[in-house]
Formats: C-alpha cells, structure tokens, sequence
C-alpha cells in the first residue's frame, strides 16, 4: 500500500506518521526532508543541489521525486510505504504520478489531517523545548517541571506560526481539489487522542465503504 500523509503545522502528522507505518505493517516511512538531509551526509546529492540546499533555496520537484525513485527501489519499500508531507503541489503531484506509473506502482489514499486553524496555533505557539535534553513540552497540555530552561523556538513563535500556516494553506489549495478529483482524498477529523486519530485514519485507507459524515472520517457509527 501506498500512502501519502498531508497535514499543517500542528496536526500530529509526524506521530501519525509514524504510528501508521508499523500499523500497516512497519512500512518505510519517506519524509522528504530527513530524505535530503541523509542523501547531504551521504554525499548522493549532486554537487548543484547542496549549493541550493546550502544557500537556503528550495529544490526543483525533479530532484526530490528523483531520490524517492531511489529511496523506493530498496528492497524495504517492496511491500509499500508511506510519504510524510510530500507532495506539496500539483506539480510535484504529477511528478510523483509519472514516476510511480513507470514502475506500475499508483498511490492507495491520500490522508489529510483537518484540525481547526485556532487549535493548530495554539498546539504550536505554546510549544517549548528543554534545552539540556530536548524534551518537547507544552504549557498547556504537558507542562514542564519545575526550574526546566526551556526554548521557544523562532518558528514556534505567533507571527512565524502564522506565517506557516498562510504558506500550507497556499500551498495545498491546489492540490487537495487535485487528488479529490482522483478518490484518493481521505479528509480526517485530526482532533481527539492519538489514538482515536489513529483508527479513523487506519478505518479511512482500508476499509473501503469507510463512512464520512460532513466530509470528513469521525469514526462514529
């Protein structure tokens, strides 16, 4: 089975993403940009592109879907995978489409966490990071011990959160309507316990009569 898992700042995607690859059976899970950080290390990315990376600039979409091509040829992506946060418009999109076609390879659902943009900023904004051990907490939900130095991260911060929420939506404006259009979209309810998220996400890309209400899986009979 193949997956790709969309959601904005905020909406649990990383866990989910991450829980649902050992639900489906501990498939790779593919995050683009721990995906180009690795090829850096490794030395794989030609040389034009690190000076990109490095200069902050974005790669072209043939570059990125070039090193999923790659990525997915390994012998661990052969009974499927999962694609964190990638594609983020339609011409990496059809990009993707063009590259998995080659290898009769066509993506099973596309998941989009939906969560209310006033939770989104708040789950974010109120995020802080211990800084000797990295610990993520959060002032509300999961508040932090006693006399913890803790780090509010630049991109954590109101006006960056903001931002980045203004640069998402932008972003997939035209590509939900893109895979809608296909029968590939699965819009879920992102607010609950991980683990409710979880069945209404693992009810919405294998069950196929899953049920929507409002457009969106709730997982309620």
């Amino acid at each position: 089975m193949i997956v790709i898992l969309l959601g904005p700042p905020g909406s649990g995607k990383g866990t989910q993403a991450r829980v649902v690859c050992q639900e489906l059976g501990n498939v790779p899970q593919l995050a683009t940009g721990d995906m180009l950080r690795e090829a850096k290390r490794a030395g794989t990315l030609e040389r034009h592109y690190l000076d990109v990376m490095d200069a902050g600039g974005l790669l072209p979409d043939e570059a990125v879907v070039g090193l999923i091509e790659r990525r997915i040829a390994e012998p661990d992506c052969s009974r499927g995978f999962l694609l964190d946060g990638f594609p983020r418009s339609t011409g990496q999109a059809q990009a993707l489409d063009e590259m998995l076609s080659k290898r009769s390879l066509n993506i099973d659902a596309v998941v989009l966490l939906d969560v209310p943009r006033t939770l989104l900023e708040e789950r974010v904004i109120h995020r802080r990071i211990d800084k000797a051990g990295g610990q993520i907490y959060h002032l509300l939900y999961n508040p932090p011990p006693p006399n913890v130095e803790l780090e509010h991260r630049a991109d954590d911060r109101s006006e960056a959160v903001k931002k980045r929420l203004d640069s998402y939506e932008a972003i997939t404006a035209a590509l939900l309507p893109f895979y809608e259009q296909r029968g590939l979209l699965r819009q879920i309810d992102g607010v609950g316990t991980p683990e409710d998220v979880t069945r209404r996400i693992m009810v919405a890309i294998t069950d196929p009569e899953y049920l929507v209400q409002g457009g969106k899986y709730t997982g309620q009979a």
